[in-house]
């Protein structure tokens, strides 16, 4: 099965660590995505973009209105995420505690549903 592991990060924290710790936190998910590479059970993943960069769409009545910035503009936000494709939820979950993220951040893990009939 196939899961999506959302990575939320707190800014404030961020910006409190100093550059030798967040050299170390980078160096721990290089790690951590080793071993799923290893393990074969990691498809892909990327942190995102700096929230500044990011843009809102929505279209209504076929207008379409873009806003510069993030949709919410708080302190915790969607910082990355890993796709992974591992035996069953709690194996989903296994993995996603061993993310550096998950000991002073939150995870969130959901299975990518089946799209047009296709198995995910």
């Amino acid at each position: 099965m196939r899961y999506m592991l959302l990575i939320h990060t707190d800014g404030a924290r961020w910006r409190t660590l100093t550059q030798a710790e967040k050299e170390d936190w980078l160096a721990e998910y290089i790690m951590f995505t080793q071993k799923i590479i290893d393990t074969g059970e990691h498809l892909y993943g990327a942190p995102l973009a700096n929230r500044s960069s990011s843009h809102t769409v929505r279209v209504r009545d076929g207008r379409v209105d873009i806003v510069e910035g993030p949709l919410t503009d708080t302190d915790e936000y969607l910082s990355g995420y890993y796709v992974v494709d591992c035996k069953d939820t709690e194996r989903a979950l296994e993995i996603a505690a061993e993310i550096p993220d998950a000991r002073k951040n939150v995870v969130e893990v959901r299975p990518l549903a089946a799209m047009g009939g296709l198995e995910t």
